[in-house]
């Protein structure tokens, strides 16, 4: 698959001072199993980044007002807007019922070929469930506007056209038919994505994508994972140009990672980065 010249999929690198996009998975309490990739977010620590959002000014956005910053209208000076990856079901009896008390709206990507069963491309969590597809249905009409996100979870790089129609348009049209209308947004699976998949994404209409670090313009904008062991002052660093600058740039440069992961324990307060934290880690 080639790429027409002036496409968007090579556009210019996005602004450091867009607004930033959060990304999110799991609520609640860490399960008996574990949570080694730090994917669950207690409560407490979700209330408590959300008034800190507050509290400093920063002013949540709705897709509508975050796409339009990428068409070039001014974004607020603080602003965000809040992703939630997967479809886990304390999405809805959690972080759905908090969000919808603070009126902050938010955006929840989905696998629906994979909707209602278990986890199944990370083993550690395969007793947790994703919720189905009618109970994604209640959120038509919500401050949490859905996506997609793949057709099953399986990674957005060197994909055939087969299976980039599979990812892209099918998984997009059973979303439409869960939600009563066309999703417009897209998150890539682990934020893998490469030239072809933001291409099948422009091609098929969507108005923008998702990536993690690996930022390339409006079909691959950046987000800012949210672990579940983020101190508060973490979650605030998170938020600024440095974390920003250094998330971007390890991303795309190996050899600065390490640099990256000893800036974030700095942050963190430990006299040593840890070897096992991924300062730059994939949506999972």
């Amino acid at each position: 698959m080639t790429t027409r010249a002036g496409s968007s999929v090579d556009a210019p690198r996005m602004s450091w001072r867009m607004p930033r996009v959060l990304m999110y998975h799991n609520f609640g309490e860490v399960p008996p199993a574990g949570d080694p990739e730090h994917l669950f977010v207690s409560v407490e620590s979700f209330r408590a980044q959300l008034d800190l959002l507050r509290q400093r000014g920063w002013r949540a956005l709705t897709l509508d007002e975050f796409t339009a910053t990428l068409d070039g209208a001014p974004a607020p000076r603080k602003s965000y807007l809040i992703t939630i990856d997967d479809g886990h079901e304390s999405v809805l009896s959690i972080a759905a019922p908090i969000l919808a008390e603070a009126g902050i709206p938010s955006v929840l990507f989905v696998p629906p070929g994979v909707l209602g069963g278990p986890i199944k491309w990370n083993p550690v969590y395969a007793d947790e469930q994703l919720s189905g597809k009618s109970e994604i249905a209640t959120l038509a009409g919500t401050g949490m506007e859905v996506g997609v996100h793949g057709y099953d979870h399986t990674r957005m790089f060197g994909m055939d056209s087969a299976e980039l129609h599979r990812n892209v348009v099918h998984a997009r049209d059973e979303v439409a038919a869960m939600m009563g209308g066309t999703p417009r947004s897209f998150a890539y699976p682990f934020g893998t994505h490469d030239r072809d998949a933001r291409r099948a994404l422009e091609d098929a209409g969507y108005t923008v994508s998702f990536a993690v670090a690996r930022e390339h313009g409006r079909f691959a904008v950046d987000r800012i994972y949210v672990k579940g062991t983020d101190s508060l002052a973490l979650f605030r660093f998170k938020l600024s140009l440095v974390y920003r600058f250094a998330s971007r740039v390890g991303g795309r440069t190996p050899w600065l990672r390490h640099q990256v992961r000893t800036l974030i324990q700095l942050v963190k307060g430990d006299k040593e980065p840890n070897p096992g934290e991924r300062a730059i880690p994939e949506s999972r």
